[in-house]
């Protein structure tokens, strides 16, 4: 590399600090959009649609027992798959965790073990049986998913400038990410809204509670009937806000009992 290119990119690096400066400047007084009543609405629609599907997927899932073992310096759990599934366990009448969960209901499927073993990284303790609730996935997404909406809001509007402060990059430096796809919107839009969201994820204080999702006690036979009524038509924003946040939208179909 020559010595004009050299000083060409360190110019060009000098000129991207100072417009990223100039973004993090405007965060002064800068108040972020509130959170709407359509925002928070979606976020619990989604999250309780989200949580059905999966229970619904765990329930067709393969049995797993726990299997004690005693190496003397520490006692592993781990989990092992039968040749049956949930479904066909419940139908006999039998519980699934183990646990003080009632059986046959939604929470004894969610505390059921899926049959995978984890490493617990606690001295002393060296495998644990992994249950479906501890390998519910994306639970982190879902506790900033009105954020996701409101920055949907943000896009729709055109309001470039609030996502610009809030994702801490102005526009011409968002690192492109081709897969956020959403109509005729410039990809670069969405690609700073994404930046925006991880960066409000950052510190967001997670509150979203399974068990006031879903009522846990309810039994597994109406499960069909909850999941079909969580599901609904996603309209435009919250479309946009599941491209943000890397998610897909949970379509309507009919389960079977």
């Amino acid at each position: 590399m020559s010595r004009r290119d050299r000083a060409g990119n360190r110019e060009a690096a000098a000129a991207r600090r100072a417009r990223i400066d100039a973004v993090l400047a405007r965060r002064s007084g800068f108040a972020a959009p509130a959170t709407t009543g359509a925002a928070l609405r979606f976020a619990a629609d989604y999250a309780r649609a989200n949580l059905l599907t999966y229970l619904y997927e765990a329930l067709d899932a393969q049995v797993a027992d726990v299997e004690v073992v005693d190496y003397g310096h520490d006692i592993s759990h781990r989990g092992h798959r039968v040749y049956e599934t949930n479904r066909e366990r419940v139908r006999r009448g039998m519980a699934l965790s183990g646990t003080d969960r009632e059986p046959g209901t939604l929470g004894d499927l969610f505390d059921a073990p899926t049959g995978d073993t984890r490493p617990t990284h606690v001295p002393g303790a060296g495998l644990a049986a992994e249950t479906w609730e501890g390998m519910w996935p994306d639970q982190w997404l879902l506790d900033g998913l009105e954020h996701a909406h409101t920055l949907a809001e943000a896009v729709l509007a055109g309001d470039i400038g609030t996502l610009e402060i809030i994702a801490g990059v102005p526009l011409a430096d968002a690192v492109t990410d081709r897969a956020l796809v959403f109509g005729d919107i410039p990809n670069q839009v969405l690609s700073l809204a994404a930046d925006a969201f991880r960066e409000r994820l950052e510190d967001h204080e997670p509150a979203f509670d399974p068990e006031q999702s879903v009522d846990m006690t309810a039994p597994l036979s109406a499960l069909p009937d909850l999941l079909q009524a969580a599901r609904h038509e996603w309209s435009g924003t919250e479309r946009l806000a599941l491209v943000i946040a890397g998610l897909s939208p949970i379509e309507r179909t009919t389960p079977q009992c």
